[in-house]
């Protein structure tokens, strides 16, 4: 018959077993959940210094793409101010022709009424009439006859410069707003150049879990098998339990 001590020790040793068992049982499932945080902490870690990543060369996709528009269409506009150019001074060779044909007309008509007013002098005195009053007034009205026709042909040149000044002035005009309506349509380049994203806050690794100590599941075993053996007791109440 086996005494109490002994089912004292099987009970206090299967106790602590069990209670082993179960603290690392429990020891494990918390450590492998820390492990699991641990891990999907660490990926989403990585997967938002990929998005990070991906968002800072989209901004710099952007911001090259802007640059690059902005530098053809000043390009664009450069060409745009010297066709401007090129029109304005071909509009104002194309005045100073026509006022120079002008002036040539004007010359060459002014020529002619005084080679008129010359050869009408010359009819006067060729006529016999003889010098006095009659002869003075006659020359008189030639001469005057001739001022008028010049202050035509001056009055002709006059006006072709005014209309050569207003035809110049509206061209200016032209090319002003020509070289106006370039630049505004120049499309806005880039204020600023792009900002990179936050940076990933690094997550802070979970510690395991403190692994349970041998030292507890023995002394609840020990516990265990002392309440075994006094509540089996060793029927001598003269004789202690553990020396039954």
């Amino acid at each position: 018959m086996c005494s109490v001590l002994a089912v004292a020790v099987v009970a206090g040793a299967g106790t602590a077993i069990a209670d082993r068992q179960a603290k690392m049982s429990q020891w494990r499932a918390q450590k492998a959940a820390v492990d699991r945080s641990n891990a999907m902490a660490k990926m989403q870690y990585q997967n938002q210094i990929q998005i990070s990543a991906f968002k800072d060369q989209q901004k710099l996709n952007v911001f090259e793409a802007q640059l690059d528009a902005q530098s053809a269409a000043r390009v664009s506009l450069n060409k745009q101010l010297e066709i401007n150019q090129q029109e304005a001074t071909r509009a104002s060779l194309s005045n100073q022709l026509k006022l120079n044909e002008k002036v040539t007309e004007a010359q060459f008509e002014g020529q002619q009424k005084l080679a008129a007013s010359i050869q009408a002098q010359g009819t006067v005195l060729a006529s016999g009439m003889q010098a006095g009053q009659s002869m003075m007034l006659a020359m008189q009205d030639v001469e005057r006859q001739l001022g008028f026709e010049q202050a035509a042909v001056n009055a002709s040149l006059f006006n072709a410069n005014q209309s050569f000044a207003m035809s110049e002035y509206g061209n200016r005009l032209s090319q002003y707003g020509a070289d106006s309506r370039a630049v505004n349509a120049l499309p806005a380049g880039p204020l600023f150049a792009p900002t990179a994203e936050f940076q990933t806050v690094k997550p802070i690794k979970q510690g395991d879990p403190e692994k349970p100590s041998m030292l507890g599941s023995i002394m609840t075993g020990v516990s265990a098998g002392v309440g075994v053996g006094h509540g089996i007791g060793s029927g001598n109440p003269d004789v202690p339990w553990y020396k039954s």
